[in-house]
């Protein structure tokens, strides 16, 4: 039998399309092993914050950390030039009060001395005026904010100077813009002109030129350049004709246009200086004695003028509450450069902490991620769905802080978050993104694949930390040094030691509790028991280590310890010089309140929920010591007199005796305090000043007596008008 030629191409074609599912499978296998692809290659780059004023100390710290990385990369392995930003932020205090001078200087290092860069970017995310324009102009290219302006150069109130004009003419000739705008912006009251050519070009001619260049060119449309502020110019004008090259939120975004790493979106205080290094090791669950050793290091380092901080993490996580306190801690570090060393595991909230670190390094086989639960003691808790919310977000803060992917962020505690990968077709960049960035802005992102599924949280490992966006990987601790310059030399590591182990015993809620009730109870019995002995010792010890403490763990600083010690001083002259309970004593007590309630926390007033609830626990605490201490004062009233060991410390008045006991008018001998009711009406001198206690002489007898009203000088006329028990008021006469 013959068989056809379709028999024979069907048993041809059917094992060929056997063997490439076989391949297909076996390749979508391996790369689902492997993880997500990597992305692509990135080009070296750096932000550098110029923040107004800009001065000449401004100028050469630009100068020489752009020199330097424009060295560094050109000695690299692959050689590539980078691409420099520049971030301009107007100051707070006074905005666009750069001074000509020293902004031409920075106008000049732009365009002059940095050639070898691949290209100069100024980013200009909010309005900005005055001379602080000019470096701007001197970029390659222009990057603006949404809602950012440029302009006036000229600040209100000057005078434009007729050598302005030149230096701003040759730097828009140098830089191929258009110089007749920037006359205009220079000088706002210059007749500025938005003309537009036969050839749908549009050219912005100062009204003097406009004559000369009516020759050249046939003008189809002519109208006033400036429709709002003159001077100004939006960031949708300065895109639409081509003098801003995008607009971008955020120097994230910049960074993913122009293909830069994340981590360069951050200002790095090393560049152009000798780098001082210090290691910190944070090492087991995340606890208070880690938060105040991480603070206290950060001032040492500090006062060591230290620029390159490196925290080397191993934790499996810890208290929300602590972790946010270290991330808030870290992040707020501008003047060093933290670099976060995941030595085994950054899981849990300790997750937070690399993403406040600027830059992120994994060692082989390290983890990061899987926020599911907290630790509190030797127990785990899961995440409430309110907690999940409030730490996702703050991871995502703290990444777009920091440069770091904010979608992978959300991830690693938000089981739901999907992480998408696409081509933002406003920049041209591939991003990792939410799904609801393609909501918010639809048609911006296309061809949208997949990264992480929803339904759990993302564990983030060594091996797919570049894909992730995430950071470098290293064999050691020695690759790392070599990564940042610092091969061969000797680096101390530290870590939390005895000092932070007690300072946190000291500001357990329960030690605090403690340390203020005996303070307290104490200054009430050394008032009732006249003289600096054992009572005012112990209360001025639990003073010092309640306010030692919380100095230290960064609650309590001057401001709350000299509000004590004046509360102090207004109480003792309540009862010591001006008696009566009046207004010292008042401000007195309130001020010491208004300190302990302070130094009990780090903020001077809530703001937030947790902050209230910290607050209504404070309140709590010490209305709880006021009241055991009104308790104990009631108790040792009633029968401290009586125990046989303390009541040696009383002071008792002598008894009622006769000197002549043959006298047929002596007062008979009668023991106990009643005998004493019989002095009402008496007076006598007395022998020490009364503050308000002291002694006076009745006759032969010398009394323990206490002044009522005003404080009364010794050897003065006194006369008893109450007793209460063993208390013998007088006044003066």
């Amino acid at each position: 039998m013959i068989r056809s030629r379709a028999a024979h191409r069907r048993e041809r074609v059917w094992p060929l399309l056997a063997r490439l599912l076989l391949v297909h499978l076996i390749v979508g296998v391996t790369a689902a092993a492997q993880g997500p692809a990597p992305r692509a290659e990135e080009t070296p780059g750096q932000f550098f914050t110029v923040t107004e004023p800009i001065t000449s100390e401004t100028v050469e710290r630009i100068k020489a950390g752009a020199r330097q990385l424009i060295d560094s990369s050109a000695t690299a392995e692959r050689g590539q030039r980078p691409i420099l930003v520049f971030e301009f932020i107007p100051g707070e205090s006074a905005p666009g009060s750069s001074s000509f001078g020293a902004s031409v200087d920075l106008a000049n290092l732009i365009s002059h001395e940095l050639s070898g860069a691949k290209l100069t970017v100024a980013f200009v995310p909010q309005p900005l005026s005055g001379y602080a324009v000019l470096p701007v102009v001197a970029c390659s290219e222009i990057v603006m904010g949404p809602t950012a302006t440029l302009g006036p150069i000229t600040p209100e109130g000057q005078h434009v100077h007729a050598a302005y004009r030149g230096v701003v003419h040759d730097l828009a000739v140098r830089k191929a813009r258009d110089p007749d705008l920037l006359l205009g912006m220079l000088d706002r009251d210059a007749d500025l002109r938005l003309v537009r050519t036969a050839d749908k070009t549009v050219r912005y001619i100062l009204a003097e030129n406009l004559p000369e260049f009516l020759k050249s060119h046939q003008v189809i449309e002519e109208q006033p350049a400036w429709e709002g502020r003159r001077g100004v110019l939006t960031a949708g004008r300065a895109r639409q004709e081509g003098f801003c090259k995008l607009t971008a939120d955020s120097p994230a975004e910049l960074a993913a246009a122009y293909q830069i790493a994340g981590h360069s979106a951050v200002d790095d205080p090393t560049l152009g200086q000798l780098i001082r290094p210090a290691w910190v090791r944070l090492e087991g669950p995340l606890d208070p004695v880690m938060h105040l050793y991480l603070k206290r290091s950060l001032e040492q380092a500090r006062r060591d003028k230290i620029n390159l901080m490196v925290l080397e993490i191993n934790s499996p996580g810890g208290s929300e509450t602590v972790a946010d306190g270290l991330a808030d801690l870290i992040s707020e570090v501008k003047d060093m450069k933290t670099v976060a060393y995941i030595e085994d595991r950054a899981l849990g909230v300790a997750a937070l902490l690399p993403l406040a670190c600027r830059d992120i390094v994994f060692k082989r086989a390290a983890r990061m991620g899987d926020v599911q639960r907290i630790l509190k003691g030797h127990n785990g808790q899961d995440l409430a769905d309110r907690e999940i919310q409030l730490l996702a977000g703050k991871a995502a803060l703290l990444a777009r802080l920091r440069g770091h992917p904010e979608a992978v962020a959300r991830a690693m505690v938000d089981p739901n978050t999907e992480v998408l990968e696409a081509r933002d077709s406003k920049t041209g960049a591939t991003r990792l993104i939410l799904q609801a960035d393609i909501q918010n802005e639809p048609g911006r992102y296309q061809q949208i694949a997949v990264r992480k599924e929803p339904g759990s949280v993302l564990t983030v490992s060594a091996n797919e930390a570049a894909a992730y966006g995430l950071g470098q990987v290293v064999q050691d601790a020695e690759e790392l040094k070599g990564l940042y310059g610092l091969r061969g030399r000797p680096i101390r590591v530290d870590g939390p030691g005895w000092v932070d182990s007690l300072v946190a015993f000291l500001t357990e809620p329960l030690v605090s509790w403690v340390l203020l009730f005996l303070g307290v109870f104490m200054l009430v019995i050394e008032f009732k028991l006249p003289g600096i002995g054992l009572p005012a010792i112990t209360s001025a010890l639990a003073f010092l280590l309640f306010f030692w403490s919380h100095y230290l763990s960064g609650t309590a600083d001057q401001l709350e310890i000299i509000l004590f010690l004046i509360g102090l001083v207004c109480l003792a002259l309540e009862l010591f010089v001006f008696p009566g309970f009046g207004i010292f004593g008042m401000s007195g007590i309130l001020l010491m309140l208004c300190s302990i309630v302070m130094a009990s926390h780090s903020f001077v007033w809530p703001t937030h929920d947790y902050e209230y609830r910290e607050l209504s626990f404070t309140l709590l605490q010490v209305t709880g010591m006021l009241l055991a201490v009104g308790i104990g004062a009631v108790i040792l009233a009633r029968y401290f007199p009586s125990l046989p060991l303390f009541n040696r410390l009383i002071l008792k008045p002598e008894p009622w005796t006769s000197v002549e006991p043959d006298d047929p008018m002596a007062r008979p001998v009668m023991e106990g305090y009643e005998s004493l009711a019989f002095l009402i009406g008496e007076t006598g001198r007395t022998t020490s000043p009364l503050r308000p206690t002291g002694k006076a002489r009745f006759g032969n007898h010398l009394i323990d007596v206490t002044a009522a009203g005003a404080f009364v000088e010794s050897d003065s006329l006194v006369e008893v008008v109450d007793v209460q028990g063993a208390r013998v008021v007088v006044k003066k006469l």
